[in-house]
């Protein structure tokens, strides 16, 4: 329910809209964990993972507008693949091969975003630089220790950098139902857009060591470095909606939607198709305003989503699906600083995609989040 979503102490850097309702100056940081499965009818694989979410400051520029800075990453590239093939060389000679496909890299997001009322509409835009760089590397090997004189392993190792501006633009309307009930709409977008990137190649032979069971470069076939090229980022859209009660619990839905199939890597064509996501979810509090019985003041979450990936594997779509647990846990304010909060938040997420008879990913998930809100440029008062 991010599309709708927003409050006084919050940073929600999906809907750049959510700033203007900003009123404590708010460190957010989160980072996540898990491990991933990935099942066929013939194998599995499991692999763990770990990396930042996310880091920002938003702060209140006056009442109803808002900045937030930040970073987060974008996209993440980590897999080691390996698939037999028999291969017929000089026409008649056949070799038992293994094709490795290895990959690593990353992409992210530094920006920065203000969002401003008028009543209850407001709007709001993100800009900034998205960078970084993937590694995608083919290697063509023997599994075997016997020297093949007329065929040597190859590799073939791409490294694309990337660099480019991008931007989304939000809206928000809140509807008040009541003295604390609120309807609240919530719509983000951005058009295709062009990415900067820059390609260099090292095409090569192998040699096997033994005492290392590694291959190792034999000599260069060919290099090239400098090629310049465009990252066609698809159209996106989101929209949402939310109902809620002041201190009291929260319940939306979010829908999104992506033209992946218009993707392009250096003019090339890759397995991509049109995506859409349907996530549900709320939050209670039992009693925000306690003062005695912690868990009365900690916000219970759960949320689900079900959708459609932008992967398309061997021309099927992958079905996604996954729910999530959470909570915000309040941190006590220490006198005499009664103008700070602190609210530590955790979430378990397990989902999966794909199907068994191609291929299924599953994946468990643990994130946590630390948020430091405090009222900052407040002028001293003396008697």
């Amino acid at each position: 329910m991010a599309q709708a979503y927003g409050d006084a102490q919050s940073i929600n850097f999906v809907n750049p809209a959510s700033y203007s309702r900003l009123q404590l100056v708010t460190f957010d940081v989160g980072v996540h964990g898990g491990s991933r499965r990935l099942t066929s009818k013939d194998a599995s694989s499991s692999a763990g993972f770990g990396t930042l979410s996310y880091l920002q400051l938003g702060m209140p520029l006056s009442p109803k507008w808002g900045l937030n800075i930040g970073i987060r990453p974008l996209t993440r590239v980590n897999y080691n693949i390996a698939v037999p093939e028999e291969r017929t060389f000089f026409d008649t000679l056949k070799v038992n091969t293994v094709n490795q496909f290895e990959g690593s890299g990353g992409i992210y997001q530094a920006y920065v975003g203000s969002g401003i009322g008028f009543g209850g509409f407001s709007v709001g835009v993100n800009v900034g630089y998205i960078f970084g760089n993937v590694t995608n590397t083919t290697r063509i090997v023997f599994p075997t220790a016997e020297p093949l004189d007329a065929i040597t392993p190859s590799s073939d190792m791409k490294r694309t950098s990337y660099g480019s501006f991008f931007y989304t633009v939000g809206l928000q309307q809140i509807v008040k139902l009541g003295n604390e009930m609120t309807l609240q709409f919530g719509v983000t977008g951005s058009m295709e857009q062009k990415l900067s990137a820059k390609r260099e190649r090292l095409q090569s032979t192998l040699n096997y060591d033994a005492s290392s069971d590694e291959f190792y470069t034999r000599d260069t076939v060919k290099y090239t470095t400098g090629e310049r090229g465009d990252l066609i980022y698809p159209q996106s859209l989101g929209g949402g909606l939310m109902i809620s009660k002041s201190d009291k619990f929260a319940f939306g839905a979010d829908y999104n939607t992506s033209k992946w199939s218009k993707f392009r890597n250096f003019g090339a064509v890759d397995s991509t198709q049109d995506s859409w996501r349907m996530s549900v979810g709320g939050q209670f509090v039992p009693n925000a305003q306690a003062f005695s019985g912690y868990w009365n003041r900690v916000t219970y979450r759960l949320g689900g989503y079900f959708g459609k990936d932008y992967i398309k594997l061997d021309g099927r779509e992958m079905n996604t699906l996954g729910f999530s647990v959470g909570a915000g846990f309040p941190v006590r304010r220490i006198m005499p600083a009664m103008n700070q909060f602190t609210m530590i938040n955790a979430a378990f997420e397990v989902g999966s995609r794909g199907n068994v008879e191609q291929l299924r990913e599953t994946y468990y998930r643990l994130t946590l989040g630390f948020t430091l809100s405090d009222r900052w440029f407040i002028k001293a008062k003396y008697d």
